[in-house]
This record gives structure tokens, sequence and C-alpha cells, in this order.
């Protein structure tokens, strides 16, 4: 069987709320299912309707649960499988402990077809699936709880040594392959009327040799009675294995308990349409005489084909996994068993094996990573995303710091549907949001804490990792159990926990102590802050670690100097290739892109290109608009400014379309730490780009070839007019940017390097 090192190619459209028990049940393993984007079924009035998102979202596939649950669902499975959509079904399969991620759902999958399935094996396959029939057969383990294993059944039921038993094991009356597959009768009331016909006939031709034995379905209260006095009930404790041990032959409709038959060795006889009915395995039943005629003339499936089948089920079509399953009482006085987890012991989709068992990082954040608008969330964004696809499991616990008027649920709502593989989320809104009397009181006594202990000169403490955010991890770290612990910004280091037994790691993003010191020197801010003190702060936050990512290659090397150097490890900013082919458009309708947080440095770079580059260039082209895009349209220091040929549209849903439809992208940026992520992010777009040299921080690009850099504002201006006017220009820039993103900022190119800081 092939295995993929990570995860399926393209998109997976998946059917169903990602907050239900179902999806939650095995989470952690949809980023192995590509880009998975969720929508409700409810949401399709019609079958085309879902035909039309497939195609315009570029669905590769379709997920969903039990196709049959219901109607509005069967009718959307059934319309995709006509148009040649694959879908992947999933749900319990017929082994203890299996699960499949399935082209077909139970009888109406291909992949229980004899051309997928009956092929000769080899010694060692033989062998294989022979010790695996044998340790079922010996297992206590079953599909439903089953009370304990007997050695003495018979004796316990009173019956002789030379009787032959018929087992007939009773399903769910409602369940799916009891409703649509149900074959020569529709109901399990026409199910024991056949049993009894049976029972009849078998007196007939052996009389006093035949009993039948009835067996409840496990989660069943009530018994439907048999009209034939030949045919009767086991207790309910009895064990379904010891029941195939001495039974002499199996009549079911078509539930799993089949396929556990023909592990027996046991003739079997389906009265309903099922998925292991095929010639050498069970017989199909469709006329109780016929039946009892074929049951007295014996004739066990043939050990050759059963091998085969099982073999192929055990290594093609299911998953395995530890189940942890809850018993609840549903209406009408039903009892259902509900899926709460799945730990994947082997994981297949669709035939292909995927490895399970990844290390679980919980990932800790000051900033929520969806709804991106600056470069923080897109760091930590990448990295969520980086590492669930290399086969880690994550959870993540993030810092609300920004939006004191949004619910945490919302928030972990938003959070689920962008990326429904996290294990587990937790949001917290810092306390400085509280603006309750007793929430007021408390914040400003923490505050009252943290400026005792010279807060300001720290870079780290009770305002910026509040108390309850600290316990919050310390209960994560309890309950996820993570290998590793990955703190987004020193100024969190306090969230972990002394007793950490796993590798704490810190993604620096930049080196505060440098933003400090230029804040101070270049932008007269901050210059009641002891410098000296917050550097020894950042570096005792820093020495919490076990190991520090640098963003910048020169901050490696600095902080090599604080900490071992082997504890150091180079990540650049990554982003995902984006961007439409320019050359599908007749026309683009900005000049230039500037994207930005409000940090000083973006407020001051924008300053310095509106007041000393852009003069230049509207001198020469009037008509120039710079489009400047991101939360810096709030910062105070831009209120009350307005320059021509300056346009902000603050945060925008989708930044594509402005990218796409801009000629280049500019970053005049004058300090800071770091690496620029915007810049990186044009890089990924494909983008001609005009930037500073304090925005290439780290960045190797060669100018001219990948980008163009300025060092003052006439040189910014030349080079932005040039690509404006040179068309052959722009486009080996663009071409340049692609290239230098793949060969540095893609996540193939750091995949390698976050293996080497996520090895244990």
């Amino acid at each position: 069987m092939k295995t993929s090192d990570r995860t399926m190619r393209g998109r997976t459209l998946a059917l169903g709320d990602p907050g239900s028990a179902f999806y939650a049940s095995f989470r952690y393993i949809l980023n192995r299912f590509g880009e998975v984007e969720f929508r409700h079924e409810r949401e399709f009035g019609e079958s085309d309707d879902l035909l039309r998102l497939v195609k315009a979202g570029r669905f590769d596939r379709v997920l969903m649960p039990n196709p049959y649950g219901n109607p509005q669902r069967l009718g959307l499975y059934r319309a995709l499988r006509e148009e040649g959509v694959p879908v992947v079904a999933s749900d319990r399969g017929a082994l203890p402990d299996s699960w499949f991620f399935d082209a077909g759902f139970n009888y109406d999958s291909p992949s229980y077809q004899p051309e997928a399935w009956d092929h000769p094996l080899s010694d060692a396959q033989e062998q294989a699936v022979t010790d695996y029939i044998e340790r079922l057969r010996s297992s206590n383990h079953a599909l439903e709880s089953q009370g304990p294993r007997s050695a003495a059944l018979r004796q316990r039921l009173g019956l002789a040594a030379d009787t032959r038993i018929l087992f007939v094991p009773l399903q769910r009356p409602h369940d799916t392959v009891v409703r649509y597959f149900s074959g020569a009768v529709d109901s399990l009331e026409e199910l024991v009327g056949f049993v009894d016909r049976v029972a009849e006939r078998l007196e007939e031709l052996q009389p006093g040799r035949w009993k039948v034995l009835l067996k409840k379905h496990p989660l069943e209260r009530e018994r439907i009675r048999p009209g034939s006095d030949r045919v009767r009930y086991v207790p309910d404790e009895t064990h379904v294995h010891d029941l195939l041990e001495a039974a002499d032959a199996v009549l079911l409709l078509n539930s799993g308990v089949g396929l556990l038959s023909l592990c027996f060795g046991r003739p079997t006889f389906h009265v309903g349409d099922a998925f292991y009915g095929h010639p050498g395995l069970a017989r199909a039943a469709t006329d109780p005489h016929h039946t009892a005629d074929a049951i007295v003339a014996g004739g066990a499936p043939d050990p050759a084909k059963v091998a085969r089948f099982v073999h192929h089920l055990t290594t093609k079509v299911y998953s395995f996994a530890d189940f942890e399953t809850e018993l609840k009482d549903v209406r009408g006085g039903d009892r259902q068993r509900i899926t709460r987890h799945m730990e994947f012991r082997e994981l297949r989709v669709l035939g292909e094996e995927f490895p399970v068992g990844g290390d679980r990082v919980l990932v800790v954040s000051p900033v929520i990573p969806s709804g991106i608008y600056r470069g923080s969330q897109s760091r930590v964004d990448m990295m969520i995303r980086a590492l669930a696809a290399s086969g880690r499991r994550i959870s993540l616990a993030v810092l609300n710091t920004s939006f004191g008027g949004r619910a945490s649920r919302d928030i972990v709502r938003e959070l689920r549907d962008t990326y429904p593989y996290l294990e587990y989320i937790e949001v917290r809104r810092h306390p400085k949001f509280d603006k309750t009397m007793v929430g007021r009181a408390r914040w400003f006594g923490l505050k009252a804490a943290d400026g005792a202990a010279l807060a300001p000169h720290r870079i780290a403490g009770l305002e910026t990792c509040p108390l309850s955010f600290r316990r919050c991890v310390a209960q994560m770290c309890d309950t996820f159990k993570p290998h590793f612990l990955l703190v987004n910004y020193a100024k969190l280091g306090p969230v972990v926990p002394d007793d950490f037994p796993g590798v704490s790691v810190i993604d620096t993003h930049d080196y505060q102590t440098q933003f400090l010191t230029e804040d101070q020197e270049s932008n007269g801010i901050r210059r009641h802050v002891n410098r000296r003190l917050y550097r020894l702060s950042e570096h005792r936050e820093l020495r919490r670690f076990d190991r520090l990512i640098a963003i910048n290659p020169d901050e490696k090397e600095t902080f090599r100097g604080i900490v071992a150097t082997d504890q150091v490890h180079f990540v650049p900013a990554f982003a995902e290739a984006s961007g439409t082919d320019p050359e599908l458009f007749w026309a683009r309708d900005h000049d230039a892109l500037f994207v930005a947080s409000m940090s000083n440095f973006n407020v001051k770079g924008l300053r310095w290109f509106a007041e000393q580059v852009l003069p230049l260039i509207r001198g020469e082209r009037p008509e120039f608009v710079l489009q400047v895009v991101g939360n810096i349209a709030r910062a105070k220091e831009l209120r009350d400014v307005r320059w021509k040929g300056v346009r902000f549209h603050g945060i925008v849903p989708d930044l594509e379309p402005l990218y796409d439809q801009s000629h280049c992208v500019v970053a005049p940026i004058l300090g800071g730490a770091g690496m620029k992520i915007k810049v990186v992010e044009a890089l990924a777009h494909g983008k001609a780009i005009v930037a500073t040299p304090k925005a290439l921080d780290g960045i190797g690009a060669v100018d001219g070839e990948h980008l163009r850099v300025a060092r003052d504002p006439r040189a910014f201006a030349d080079a932005v007019l040039e690509v404006l006017r040179d068309a052959d220009h722009r486009r080996r820039l663009e071409k340049g940017a692609r290239a230098l993103h793949a060969r540095d900022h893609s996540p193939a190119a750091v995949a390698t390097k976050l293996d080497q800081v996520f090895e244990r």
C-alpha cells in the first residue's frame, strides 16, 4: 500500500458541523485531507447547489458521515457519485476497533467487489492474516460490549453435544443497513418471521437436531417475539464469539457479525444485501426453504477467499483506533453509543495509508491567528499549518488582547472553522477587558503588583501574561500532554510550567530589545524604559526555553550569545504561494500596494514615503495612487493626515484581489526587528517589490533579480516608476520574486528546518 508522508493533496469539502461528535472524534487527523472547508448539508436545497460549489471551489473530494444518515445527505451523496465527484464516506467498520474512510458506504462501495481483493497472497501476507484471524477468534474484544467468554456454552444453554446450532444475531431496527440494504425482507420483524420458517424447514429435514439461537443487539431493550417454539433467545450477556464458536451455521440480515462468522469458518447466510456476500464467502438467503436446505447441506466458506478478503480489509480499507465512547439515552427511550474520540493506530483513506501517532504540540499565542491583518498573526497561522501538515497533532491556547467585545466561544468557533484539525482550543480574554467593578479592581491590583516589580522595564509580567492564562496553559498541558510547548513571543514566557516534562520552544518573532532601542533612539518614544533591565529580562525569558526559533539570521547569532548555540534555530518567515497569474488580466487597477499593521516603524515608513517619495512619483505620474491596507489606518498618528495619492482601505476580508490588481508592492520600512512578513507575502504572491534595505533584513534578495532595493527617496521613486513603465522589467521581477519565495520562504523550503526544531 502507498504511504503518504504528509497529507492528501488538494481541497476537501467536509459536510457537517466541525464541532459535531462525528468530526470531533477524529479532528486531529483532518489535516490529512489537505485544505478542509466545512459546509452543513442543510445549506444545499438541491444537489445541484452542492455540485456547483464543488466545481467553483475546486474541491477534490467531499468528506461526509454515513451517507444514509438522513434523506438530505443521501440525495447529495448519490448526486456526487453520479457526477463522478470523489466521496469519502466515514463510519465504524465491521471488525473490532475498525473505522473506514471509503469511496462508498458498506454494500454500495466498490472496495468490497472481488476485483479489488480476490488476488493470491504472498506467504508473508498469508501468515499475517492467519495470525490476525487467530487473535480475533481468541479475543474477548467485539464490535459491541459483550459478557465474559465461556468455555461451556452448550452446558449453560442446556444443549446436547449433538444438537446443531443455527445462530441468528439481530441488528438495530433503525440501522442504516436495515433500512436501505434489507434485501428479501423489509424489517427485523420480517427477518424473525423468515427465521421461523427456516426453523420449521430444518425440523422437517432433520427432526430434533436443530436449535435456533437469537441474540438481541446489546443496545436494544425490546425483543421481537419469534413465532416458532424452536427459536429462542440466548441471555444478553452471552459473548458473540462463544456463539460463533458453537454454531454450525449463521443466518443474519447483513451485520458485521457476518464477517466475524466467516473468520470463524462458519457457513454464513445473509438475507439482506451484505458487503461480504460474494462467492466463496457468505451466501444470499432469499427463500426460507432453500436456505434451510443449504444449511443442512453444509459447506464452509473458502479459507483462501476469507483470508484474501480480511487481508484486503485490514491493509487497504480499514483504519484501526482505540475508541472512547459514551452510551447515551436518546428520544423514545432508545440508547446510542457515541464515539467521542479515536486514537488511531493505523490510518487509511481511499486506499492510501498515512502515518499516525505524530508528536503533540501546544501552540501558545498572544494573537488570534485567524482573520489575518498583521504579520504576527500570519507567522502563527503558518506555523500551525506547517506543523499540522507534517503530521503533528496541534492544540492552541490564545490570549485575546485585542478584541474585548468578542466572546471567547465565538473566537473558538472561528478558529475551529479555520483549523478543523486542532485537537483542543482554549481562548482567554485578557483581564483588562473585564469592566465589572470586581474585574476592574482585580486588574488594577495586578497592575499595581506588576508596577512594584518594575513591570515597565520587564518584557514579561502579570500584564503581558496574566495568571489566569498561565493556569489555562498549565491545565492544557495536563490534559493534552504535549511533547512540545511552542510559545510565541518572550512576553508569554511565564506560561511554561515549572514541571513541564516536554520540550519548550519559543518562536521569538523578533528581538524585542532591538525594537526598544530603535524606538528610543529613532522614534523618540518609550524613553522611560530602562533598556539594560529590559534586555536582562528578555534574556531571562529566553533562557526558560529548551529551543529558540529566530526569524532572522542576524538575530540567530544574537541569540547564540544568550543561550547555547545548539538551542537556536533559524526558521524564516514563510507563506503559501498565492496570487493569480497576472497575464490573465487585461489591466491592473492599482499602481502600488502597501500592507501594514500600525507599528511605529510602519507609520514612520509610510510618512517617509508619502512626504518624500510620493511627490517625486506624482511629479512624473500625477495619477499615481498608493493603496494602503491593514490596521495602520487606525494609527492615531495618521488620524488627521490626508495625502493626495494615498488611499486607506483599513482591514479587508481578502487581500488577494488587491495583490492581483497591483502593479507592484512597496515596503518603505526604516526600522524594526525580525523579518518583514509583508515582504515575504509579496514574494509569495509573485509581485514586483520595491523596498528599503531595512525591509529586507534576513531576506536573501538580489537587487534587480528578485526585487528592487532603494536607499533614498529619489532611488525609491525611480524604481517604482520603472516598474510601472516597463512591463518586461516588472515581469522579470515577478518571476524572480516567485523563485526567491520557492527557494527560501515556501513551506517546502522550511520543512526540514521545522523538523529539526521539533525533533525529540
